[in-house]
């Protein structure tokens, strides 16, 4: 509404004001960065993270796994970055053929209410650079105990915070980046590739519960028809190739609902 015309702003604004004056909250935390307002009116019980400590921490421990920093994105209220480890991982399937996949890691988070701290693993096909991602491992949202009048405290009370999670980072960072861990990927993967699926009745399914749009299922089913190596489509009618013809239409940015799939094999 603020982004809208003369009377979504105005009512915008009413809406603001009204609820302030009717709301028993008496304190709220204004997060700045100099004169500039960057994280509106949160609440007084958001935990003050210091996000550089937590960011160079994944960094750090994904490097001592052996992952580099792959990509990255920054802006004035948010911030995230991928690491991968560069050396192939082939996974033999008997309907599919042989996938070729890289494992990463991708951290986010935001010091002014734009996100919570999160932490997720993904996998990037190596053919064709479809990417499938995890659930989140951390959705640690920033919010904690009542902050106290002490500025004092407050300072220590951040500092220690800080640490606190940046212990867990560095420890999820490890579990990501584990052999175990990588190996049961894989296992997913072959399992997927196990799954006979009906793709005409699985697309019409996504399109039902509002997954995809109408135009987008036509849109993935050319992409299973045409059977492209090169997207990732390959082999028998399988709940792995469905899930590559998803995100091979992702891949290509022209779909808001299927930006990636989540990597969900026990069930279609």
């Amino acid at each position: 509404m603020s982004a809208g015309d003369t009377w979504q702003k105005q009512l915008c604004a009413t809406i603001l004001n009204e609820h302030s004056n009717w709301t028993e909250r008496t304190r709220v935390l204004i997060r700045a960065v100099g004169m500039e307002v960057r994280g509106g009116v949160l609440s007084d019980s958001y935990r003050r993270l210091n996000s550089v400590e937590i960011l160079t921490a994944f960094i750090r421990e994904a490097g001592r796994q052996g992952a580099v920093v792959s990509d990255a994105y920054m802006n004035d209220t948010k911030v995230w970055c991928e690491t991968i480890l560069p050396s192939p991982i082939e996974i033999p399937t008997h309907k599919n053929g042989t996938v070729i996949i890289f494992a990463g890691a991708r951290f986010s988070t935001s010091d002014y209410g734009n996100g919570s701290v999160d932490m997720r693993s993904f996998l990037l096909n190596g053919a064709c650079l479809n990417g499938v991602v995890r659930e989140s491992v951390m959705r640690q949202v920033h919010l904690g105990a009542r902050l106290p009048d002490s500025l004092a405290l407050s300072w220590k009370t951040y500092e220690l915070d800080t640490q606190t999670t940046v212990s867990a980072v560095c420890d999820l960072t490890r579990g990501l980046y584990d052999r175990d861990t990588i190996m049961q990927k894989a296992i997913e993967i072959q399992g997927a590739s196990e799954i006979d699926v009906d793709f005409d009745k699985e697309i019409k399914g996504l399109v039902q519960k509002g997954a995809l749009l109408k135009n987008e299922g036509r849109e993935v089913e050319k992409l299973l028809m045409n059977n492209n190596p090169e997207d990732g489509v390959t082999g028998g009618a399988t709940l792995w190739k469905l899930a590559q013809g998803i995100t091979a239409f992702a891949r290509g940015g022209n779909s808001p609902n299927a930006a990636g799939s989540c990597m969900r094999f026990q069930g279609s």
